[in-house]
């Protein structure tokens, strides 16, 4: 039998796991030159566009908080400093501080993004892009602020186009915000001198301070400050489940977005407390050298990037989970929801059929020497789910699937994504409107070729087809329309809160007692209720919702 590699259990069980403050003055920002200027005034100062090809205008690069450098590092954002003249938006800002992403044989990114190829050493890197639609007239747009996935450690707000969701009516803005071990670290110093004393979550803080830019400063743009989606995927799903419990996020978004990230139930991303947080930081930090308790704070913000980032590690990545304790996040999500205190805006949200399979190609193809084999199958189960696992295999049984990979693939899909995903959209359908999703294009352009395990509609695999990319194998004829389908939903939803269009297949609303979920797959677009036998979620969540 041969036995699932240490290194490799480590990297799947950590990896999926995370599949997860400025005041605000009044509105001055404004364009003085029609709604179609390429010149823009925001409330730090005048910024230039670029015209894109379908008449819409691109600004990138825009800060939005103050570079959180030298005596800023693991502080609140802070307001970014005003300018004089007209300040160049037509590129990009640098990524925020990250290792590449580039782990395949031939040296390749294991995800389609820019960033995930070039990395980035740079932490003045707290701005945003904005993209809007061709205009003729003064009315404001629905506004989308997208927060990048990559395990709340990797990706670019500037990795994802913005085109065919503006093509659609909405304003798309998408953020960077502070990764890794300085977006995330809580430490006894760093909560020693917070006026809250409390640390880490400074990741969340900065989207939120983009929230606060995008209601000072989206109308400049043609957006409705008043009509804000906030969205992501995988990491900024679960970050978007997080602002959904946060407190200090309240009147900054207006409907949400979760696209394969949970928080709020059983199974999804559950925040660290505190304490246990501030114990991984203890030990982040002295493995950079800083061990003396009386000038940590101090020790840390003079260790370079680059040896910080290096630290952080893909073996390190459970350290960068939100915790709770800071302002921004209080309480768990699953006690902010059961005490009423959350911020219950209509949710859009699901998953993909296949996430996990994407994890297996790349931690057991690509990187950990091969397929699976039944033994290694079931060592790996036992390693992973300790006393449950005989129930895991009974369950999963490799005989069940066309190959361990599959087997494994599906374990990981139900209990880390699919599942979560459906407990999430039962529990915030008892308070708001909710329209549950499922993607399953079973031929969804792959990421990273795969031998042993077809990707299927993989996690993240939906992604192509609301933000077009040059990365991936054009679609299809039939995946174009199905693209148009979804953008189609998408835009709606951001404008009106319901994602039901003219010329578009009905979108139920979901319910616990009709359980209908969409699935949006180029054979055909509508409700099934076989979601949760599908993906045996009475196995891993008994529901303590009724029906």
């Amino acid at each position: 039998m041969r036995a699932p590699r240490p290194a490799l259990a480590r990297a799947t069980a950590v990896f999926a796991a995370l599949l997860l403050t400025l005041t605000v003055p009044p509105a001055t920002a404004h364009s003085d030159t029609g709604p179609g200027s390429l010149v823009v005034r925001t409330d730090r100062g005048w910024v230039r566009g670029a015209a894109a090809r379908d008449g819409g205008r691109v600004f990138q690069g825009i800060p939005f908080a103050a570079p959180p450098t030298g005596e800023l590092r693991w502080r609140p954002p802070r307001p970014a400093a005003r300018w004089s003249g007209t300040r160049d938006a037509t590129a990009p800002a640098h990524p925020c501080p990250q290792l590449p992403l580039t782990l395949l044989p031939d040296g390749g990114p294991v995800l389609p993004g820019e960033s995930n190829r070039t990395g980035s050493t740079v932490e003045d890197c707290l701005y945003l892009n904005v993209r809007t639609p061709a205009r003729t007239s003064d009315r404001p747009l629905p506004v989308l602020v997208w927060l990048h996935g990559g395990a709340n450690a990797y990706g670019a707000g500037s990795d994802y186009d913005g085109a065919a969701l503006a093509a659609r009516g909405v304003v798309v803005v998408t953020v960077n915000y502070r990764l890794g071990a300085l977006g995330f670290l809580a430490h006894p110093a760093l909560s020693a001198e917070s006026a809250d004393r409390a640390s880490g979550d400074y990741g969340l803080m900065d989207q939120q301070a983009a929230l606060r830019w995008v209601r000072r400063n989206v109308g400049a743009f043609g957006g409705d400050r008043n009509r804000v989606t906030l969205g992501g995927q995988s990491a900024g799903s679960a970050d978007t489940c997080l602002h959904i419990a946060s407190p200090t996020a309240k009147g900054l978004f207006h409907r949400a977005i979760q696209q394969s990230g949970a928080c709020a139930t059983e199974g999804g991303l559950t925040p660290l407390t505190l304490d246990a947080a501030e114990q991984k930081g203890s030990g982040f930090a002295a493995s950079v050298g800083c061990t003396e308790p009386t000038n940590a704070a101090a020790c840390l913000r003079a260790v370079p990037t680059t040896e910080l980032i290096r630290a952080t590690g893909t073996g390190t990545a459970s350290l960068w989970a939100p915790n709770t304790g800071p302002r921004v996040l209080p309480r768990t999500p699953r006690t902010a929801w059961a005490e009423g205190l959350v911020n219950a805006v209509p949710t859009l949200s699901g998953n993909t059929h296949d996430e996990y399979r994407y994890f297996t190609a790349l931690y057991v193809d690509l990187l950990g020497g091969g397929p699976l084999t039944p033994d290694s199958y079931a060592a790996l189960i036992r390693l992973q789910y300790g006393d449950r696992a005989a129930a895991v295999l009974d369950t999963y049984p490799a005989s069940a699937y066309p190959s361990p990979n599959l087997a494994y693939s599906a374990v990981g899909t139900d209990q880390r994504f699919a599942c979560p995903a459906r407990e999430d959209s039962r529990l915030y359908g008892s308070r708001v409107p909710v329209y549950a999703y499922e993607f399953h294009d079973a031929q969804a352009p792959p990421f990273i070729p795969a031998p042993h395990t077809p990707q299927g509609a993989f996690h993240a695999s939906e992604l192509a087809y609301l933000f077009p990319t040059d990365a991936l194998a054009p679609l299809t004829p039939a995946q174009r329309r199905l693209s148009a389908t979804m953008t189609t939903y998408w835009a709606r939803f951001a404008a009106t809160g319901n994602p039901n269009a003219p010329g578009t297949p009905p979108w139920p609303r979901y319910t616990v007692t009709g359980d209908r979920i969409q699935v949006l797959a180029t054979d055909g677009v509508g409700p099934t209720t076989g979601f949760a036998a599908d993906h045996q979620c009475p196995f891993w969540q008994p529901s303590p919702f009724p029906g």
